[in-house]
């Protein structure tokens, strides 16, 4: 006996939604594990926190570990970042919503403490109050993924009405963020920056821009071990 369409339709779209739910799960729960952790002074602040001065400084490193902890309010950063994460799944590739996170991060703070290490030549009194800021959490990595939605949207969906949702989307996600931290800072800025880094890598024709270079560099550092 064969099933109703409806039925092999609804079933067909809840598989769909397994993978990203089950990946955005897993991400979360292993930032909540973290968090969890830090809260109960197992993982100190200075061992995963970058700053402007650390990273100066050469521990690199940080720009990855401070991507893995939830800044507060905790609970509402870790929901955001499931359904965020969920989304981004259900409407790019999975390479893409990686580069977005990696890039997004990554990217973003390191173009604002450039600009802060620049006004500092300058100035060495210039952002005195947030060159050794804790700068952590996934906020950074949200934004890079609603850039990247919200580019993909855009091409999809041409009309004007879509479009409009998609800016109006964008900016009341920008409005959420404020109300939970109405207290930004100059490192605040990262969302401008990684919010572009995800609509960038969300773009086909940049991505194919930026595989050519990297597929040379490639093959150049392979021919001095040849």
């Amino acid at each position: 006996m064969h099933e109703p369409a409806e039925k092999r339709a609804t079933v067909s779209l809840l598989r769909s939604f397994r993978v990203p739910a089950l990946t955005a799960s897993a991400m979360t729960g292993a930032t909540a594990v973290v968090t969890i952790a830090n809260r109960l002074g197992e993982l100190p602040l200075s061992t995963l926190s970058a700053t402007p001065q650390s990273i100066g400084e050469g521990r690199v490193w940080l720009l990855a570990s401070s991507a893995l902890l939830a800044d507060r309010p905790a609970i509402a950063s870790l929901l955001g970042f499931w359904i965020v994460g969920f989304a981004v799944l259900l409407v790019c590739s999975a390479r893409v919503a990686a580069g977005a996170a990696v890039g997004g991060h990554v990217f973003s703070a390191l173009g604002v403490y450039g600009v802060i290490g620049l006004a500092r030549v300058a100035d060495p009194h210039a952002f005195a109050s947030v060159v050794h800021a804790a700068d952590y959490g996934l906020s950074a990595i949200i934004a890079a993924w609603l850039g990247a939605i919200a580019r993909v949207l855009w091409s999809r969906h041409p009309d004007r009405v879509a479009r409009l949702l998609v800016v109006l989307g964008s900016l009341g996600c920008a409005g959420i963020g404020l109300l939970l931290r109405p207290d930004v800072t100059f490192l605040d800025t990262e969302h401008v920056f990684a919010y572009g880094v995800g609509v960038a890598l969300a773009d086909e024709a940049v991505r194919r821009s930026l595989a050519r270079p990297s597929r040379q560099l490639v093959a150049a550092t392979a021919s001095l071990f040849s």
